[in-house]
């Protein structure tokens, strides 16, 4: 099975909402919030799809 990097960029994008709908639901703001260190996971989540994504999109325009 081969992955390409349009494929790629929409798994990142699918994996980017996830973490901000947890966020919303669960952040430190949010009436159900969790422990912060797990609001500092999903916002360095985000911080690494969008490197994922920045890179696959440099690799399709090259």
């Amino acid at each position: 099975m081969k992955i390409t990097y349009a494929e790629l960029v929409e798994w990142a994008e699918a994996q980017k909402r996830q973490k901000f709908t947890w966020l919303d639901d669960h952040g430190p703001n949010s009436k159900r919030a969790r422990p912060e260190t797990e609001s500092e996971n999903k916002m360095r989540d985000i911080v690494m799809l969008d490197a994922v994504i920045s890179i696959c999109k440099a690799r399709t325009a090259a």
